[in-house]
């Protein structure tokens, strides 16, 4: 899979290591290609690709935007033609306190979906830290992620991605439920920073072959 990742920090400079350390094909797209991450990225691994944001959309067939989303918006006009992409949203549109959401009503991904007309936009890996990404296993378990999409082809690529990075896939549905997905965030950040369990937490769908 080719794959354009818009930004370099944590969680895109992680996630773009391990898939191409998963033989996926990575180019990043930033803004200065002398940045401090660009520089540890490429000293990293000689493998990763670099340049400008357009040119990573263009390489890529899937699209992380893991960049702040106060910058999505703006970032995805300018991005070119996103239209038949998969198009990740990672993001969550938090206060500067990390306290609430700052979007109502709505979700950083459905906004994307308005602006990338013909893009296929899935909402993942926005309810787990960047630290944690490198090691889902907790004890017998993995680390659940929960994705939404309204197209079940593009949703089942991105799982296959999660699934081999070592997630368990979670498809929780249509694109608006990102929203939920949103506030599952605000609940890891309280449990990681408030509540001082720290970064090594993740989420997990536990089922029973029951009847209701």
């Amino acid at each position: 899979m080719k794959i354009g990742i818009i930004g370099a920090g944590d969680v895109g400079g992680t996630l773009g290591k391990i898939w191409r350390q998963r033989n996926h094909e990575v180019m990043f797209g930033v803004r200065n290609l002398q940045s401090q991450n660009v520089r540890r990225l490429a000293q990293m691994d000689k493998s990763l690709r670099f340049g400008d944001i357009n040119e990573a959309v263009a390489f890529g067939n899937v699209i992380l935007f893991a960049i702040p989303w106060t910058s999505v918006e703006e970032t995805v006009r300018k991005s070119g033609n996103l239209s038949g992409k998969i198009v990740i949203d990672p993001t969550n549109p938090l206060t500067p306190d990390l306290k609430q959401l700052a979007l109502e009503g709505t979700s950083v991904a459905e906004r994307i979906a308005d602006l990338a007309k013909g893009a296929k936009v899935v909402k993942a890996f926005n309810t787990i830290g960047s630290k944690t990404l490198n090691n889902l296993i907790f004890g017998s378990d993995r680390a659940d992620l929960f994705i939404c999409g309204d197209d079940t082809p593009s949703k089942k690529v991105v799982g296959e991605l999660a699934t081999d990075i070592g997630f368990d896939v979670v498809d929780v549905g249509s694109l608006a439920n990102a929203r939920m997905l949103e506030n599952l965030a605000l609940l890891w950040i309280e449990l990681a920073l408030r509540q001082q369990l720290g970064p090594n937490i993740a989420f997990k769908l536990l089922r029973r072959n029951a009847e209701f």
